[in-house]
């Protein structure tokens, strides 16, 4: 904070900005923001004053006092931090203001519902690769493990498949309906929430064997061969 430049980050938020990066470099980043506050209320009915908001040149300086893995781009920790270079900082955006805006309303997990439900508001479409729906479909994660690792301090490839059973596990539950997503908050304390939605299914009944299969199954369909 003492040598990063401040910036007005709108609303309550300040936003705090790497002075190696160029100036006017944070514009985008407000502009993510204003649309990422729009699209979290459009999906889920919530809303939070926008947090302070960390906005890095590069990952290196990101993750050097932070507890995550090397290949971390963004995270959330009651502040948002975001490397504003990277290709993906809009979709970055848009998934960490999700976890603000549930953890602003009481609802700190289980990890899973809080990283899927971040993953599909934020549209991301990486994890649909059959070559690591299939590990999880033959060896998930333990429902234990899914409600309370912290993923982005697992090594980098159990934090892909942590993220990939999350995304997978949310998509099977919601079944791509909104108010069955907002369902799934439920889950996590919201009882407004959940009288406004549909109720989610039993997740410890998803991770039957052959109700997994037949939803991995689906999703491996859905994606089809990747090249």
């Amino acid at each position: 904070m003492s040598r990063f430049h401040e910036e007005d980050g709108g609303g309550a938020g300040r936003l705090y900005v790497d002075p190696r990066l160029p100036e006017g470099a944070h514009l985008p980043v407000l502009h993510y923001l204003d649309q990422a506050e729009r699209e979290v209320f459009a999906q889920l009915s919530l809303e939070a004053q926008r947090p302070d908001v960390f906005v890095y040149f590069d990952a290196e300086l990101l993750v050097a006092a932070a507890c995550t893995n090397r290949d971390v781009v963004a995270y959330y920790d009651g502040a948002m931090h975001v490397v504003a270079t990277h290709a993906d900082v809009q979709t970055s955006v848009l998934h960490e203001m999700t976890h603000h805006v549930l953890m602003s309303h009481g609802m700190l997990g289980p990890t899973w519902v809080q990283e899927g439900i971040a993953m599909h508001v934020a549209r991301e479409a990486w994890w649909l690769d059959p070559s690591w729906i299939g590990r999880i479909r033959e060896a998930p994660m333990a429902l234990e493990v899914m409600e309370q690792a912290v993923p982005y301090t697992l090594r980098s490839d159990e934090a892909v498949l942590f993220y990939v059973q999350a995304a997978s596990m949310t998509y099977c539950l919601a079944r791509g309906d909104r108010a069955r997503l907002r369902g799934l908050l439920a889950l996590m304390g919201s009882a407004g929430q959940a009288a406004q939605a549909e109720p989610p299914d039993d997740p410890s009944q998803l991770l039957e064997p052959d109700a997994w299969h037949a939803c991995t199954d689906g999703l491996m369909r859905q994606a089809g061969p990747r090249r």
